[in-house]
Parts: C-alpha cells; sequence; structure tokens
C-alpha cells in the first residue's frame, strides 16, 4: 500500500491506495508535525485494518511535512512538493485530465494541471484562516464547525449592500442581488449570524472571482474546488451562485479535503 499525509498546520489527513486503487483515509490533529504525522499512521493502520508492514511507500507533503525529515516510524518519507500534490489530487477526485485547481486551507492556493503536471499559478492570504480569524473578532466563535453553523443560519443581505440597494436596475450583466459591497451594510446592527454568513460569502467571493479569473487566463475548461474549508456548507452555495452571472461551474468533488494527500501519494505511485 502507498500512503500520503498532508500535514497542515493543526490537522494532517492520510489517504491509503490499495488494490484496485481504492482510497482509504482518516484524519488526526495534532500541533506538532512530527507526532502529527505519526500518529496519522497508527489511526490509518487501524481504521485500514493493517500493518505497519504493508505500508509500501510513504510520501509527505504540506506545510508541516518540511520537519520530516528522513522517515516516520521507519518508513522512509519521499517528499512531495505542495501544488503538484494538489493538481494531482484534484484532476482524480473530480475525474478532469485538465483543470485549474483551487485549494482552500488556511489560504487559498491555484493551481494549473493537466495529467501529472501541475503549475503554481498564484493565490491569496484569504482563505479558512480569515474566516477563523474574523469570526473570532467579530461575532466571538473561534471553533470552526460552530461558525459554519452559525452562517448557514444568517442571510448576507444582513451585511452586504447589493446592487439593488443602490440602483432601481442591473448595472451591465450584474444583477440586483449581486454584491456590490461586501460588510457595506454594516451599520443596519446585524445579528451574529448574519455577520458569520458575511464572512463565509466574502471569503468565497474572492475565491471564486480569482478562480474565474485564472481559468479564463488559462483557458481551463474546469474549476475543481478543495481543501478542509469546503465542508463549510455555505462554501458551496456561494461558489453556485456565480454561474448565473459568470457561467462557470465549480467542482466540489467528494472527499475534497483529501486531495493533497491523494495526490501526494499518487505522485509517488
Amino acid at each position: 500500500m502507498t500512503i500520503g499525509i498532508d500535514i497542515g498546520g493543526t490537522t494532517t489527513k492520510i489517504v491509503g491506495l490499495g488494490q484496485c486503487n481504492e482510497i482509504i483515509y482518516t484524519t488526526v490533529k495534532a500541533n506538532d508535525p512530527v507526532a502529527s504525522a505519526a500518529g496519522a499512521i497508527g489511526k490509518f493502520i487501524s481504521v485500514a485494518g493493517i500493518k505497519i508492514q504493508d505500508i509500501k511507500r510513504l510520501a509527505v507533503t504540506g506545510v508541516g511535512s518540511t520537519f520530516i525529515k528522513d522517515d516516520v516510524l521507519g518508513i522512509k518519507a519521499e517528499h512531495v512538493e505542495e501544488f503538484q500534490a494538489i493538481g494531482l489530487g484534484g484532476l482524480k477526485l473530480s475525474g478532469a485530465e485538465r483543470a485549474l485547481v483551487v485549494s482552500v486551507g488556511t489560504g487559498t492556493a491555484i493551481v494549473h494541471a493537466e495529467g501529472r503536471n501541475a503549475r503554481h499559478l498564484g493565490g491569496s492570504g484569504v482563505g479558512g484562516g480569515t474566516i477563523l480569524g474574523l469570526g473570532k473578532a467579530l461575532v466571538g466563535i473561534s471553533d470552526f464547525d460552530n461558525l459554519a453553523q452559525s452562517a448557514s443560519r444568517g442571510k448576507v443581505e444582513g451585511v452586504d449592500l447589493t446592487i439593488g440597494d443602490i440602483s432601481s436596475r442591473a448595472v451591465g450583466s450584474l444583477p440586483q442581488n449581486a454584491t456590490a459591497s461586501n460588510f457595506g451594510k454594516m451599520a443596519d446592527r446585524p445579528s451574529p449570524d448574519d455577520i458569520s454568513a458575511g464572512i463565509v460569502n466574502m471569503v468565497f467571493q474572492t475565491v471564486g472571482m480569482l478562480a474565474i479569473l485564472a481559468a479564463r487566463a488559462e483557458n481551463d475548461p474546469a474549476i475543481v474546488v478543495v481543501g478542509n474549508t469546503m465542508q463549510i456548507p455555505m462554501a458551496r452555495q456561494v461558489l453556485d451562485s456565480l454561474y448565473p452571472i459568470y457561467g462557470v461551474r465549480f467542482i466540489v468533488p467528494d472527499l475534497a479535503q483529501y486531495a493533497t494527500a491523494l495526490g501526494a501519494a499518487l505522485y509517488i505511485c
């Protein structure tokens, strides 16, 4: 079995490729990257029902992988460049041969991927870390799941200024319900849930527009969005709302949070 580990700041994802390319996956949380990688392998062995001797190759990627030197629990660690892993994993999960792969983690990385080749185009510091930081500062919520639930209850109209708020009709291709200014109505004393919804909306509108512009520049036929932050239910809704305006559909595959770990395993296969 070939194993891929994506070591993030606080969360580590691990994916194993079994017989017939069966994908087995799990997640652990730890602040120390080395302990996190070792813990991920230990948990994976239990979940997959295998022995450590069954792991033939091990790929590590992600920001925390720089702390892994030669091996993890006696298994030689092969380092895979993160953007390469993002591209391969995104294509595999989506079934696309060529696409713009956008990974929304703490920040956002944008990668052009085709076949086994991936090229980092750029990105943004706006991402999951932005959601958590603003959530804590504005509504006092620092837990990711609680913030996602709060956002699902809120209404962005309570914080965002729309085209309809400032114009009696559509402006060009922008309908009246399009956002004119994120948080442009904060003087209206919105509820905490509305603020949470506004935070998620702002982040994913920003990510979506960056992706659309990059896909147009690269002539990529599809945009695949992966990363742990895609577990927020509202995230998909925001991306889907861009279709009527720009005619672009975003693909959010199942297991989107495991794309980078999967890509690392595929890279060394």
